[in-house]
């Protein structure tokens, strides 16, 4: 079994370890889009969105979708590994594995595993694994894909998530108190202290973007700082970032920045 570090880093409001500066942007250019979601984007220049119960993979020239209506509303798509999106439908405890063009591969309804599961947010790990919160036993785990068997990480957290982010070797989450904290495949858990409430961006493991007052942040754990980033929009729906390209989606559509990360 594995042995479980528990670290307690920060306990105190976040507000008092922050130094602020200024980030600076580049646009790079903008994209109408109506959309009830943004997901994000992969490295040949497809965007992620839903609308209703329909999941969209568009590149602006050509558009390819994924409906499954008996599952009814989409809670979200995960976009850790974008050949294979993982799309969570929480009012039927299912999950739907997709491939590049949006064809299904695998569906998995927790109710049905061994032991069941009631999950609250997932994601795809490593070694054909998902990252799974069971709310029903407070619990973090993985889930293989291969055998349908789940094996729990740490002991239980207590409590609902506001949100969820993930990657293949460590997921991280906000809960009910906006505490931000972390899990490692190997079973490390970390708690990092008080967050703003608000959308959130986790950019690897101890960086962040953060809205606060209508306004950007990226704050930097590790150092302590707190950049507010020039840009012009507000009401900001959705933050995603990735490899060094910005992207931030409001009522109006997308925007794009190039950004250099401190």
């Amino acid at each position: 079994m594995l042995r479980h570090l528990i670290i307690v880093l920060f306990l105190f409001p976040f507000s008092i370890w922050s130094q602020e500066l200024t980030l600076t942007v580049e646009k790079l250019d903008e994209r109408p889009l109506t959309a009830d979601q943004y997901w994000g984007f992969d490295g040949l220049g497809n965007y992620f969105y839903s609308t209703n119960t329909i999941v969209y993979k568009d590149n602006g020239t050509s558009k390819i979708q994924y409906q499954n209506l008996p599952l009814g509303p989409i809670k979200s798509v995960d976009l850790t590994n974008p050949l294979r999106p993982v799309v969570f439908y929480e009012q039927f405890n299912t999950v739907v594995i997709l491939d590049n063009y949006l064809n299904e591969i695998q569906t998995i309804n927790f109710s049905n595993t061994t032991p069941p599961l009631v999950v609250n947010a997932v994601g795809m790990s490593n070694q054909n694994r998902l990252w799974v919160y069971d709310s029903l036993q407070q619990q973090i785990g993985l889930f293989s894909l291969t055998t349908n068997t789940f094996t729990p990480i740490g002991n239980p957290m207590q409590g609902i998530w506001l949100y969820a982010q993930f990657s293949f070797n460590s997921l991280q989450w906000i809960d009910a108190q906006n505490h931000w904290k972390s899990a490692s495949i190997y079973g490390q858990i970390a708690d990092y202290g008080v967050v703003p409430s608000g959308l959130v961006q986790f950019i690897e493991e101890k960086n962040f973007f953060y809205i606060e007052a209508d306004h950007l942040y990226y704050k930097s754990f590790e150092t302590n700082k707190t950049y507010k980033v020039e840009i012009v929009e507000k009401s900001i729906k959705k933050i995603y970032c990735k490899e060094q390209i910005l992207s931030i989606f409001t009522d109006k559509g997308i925007t794009n920045y190039k950004i250099t990360l401190p």
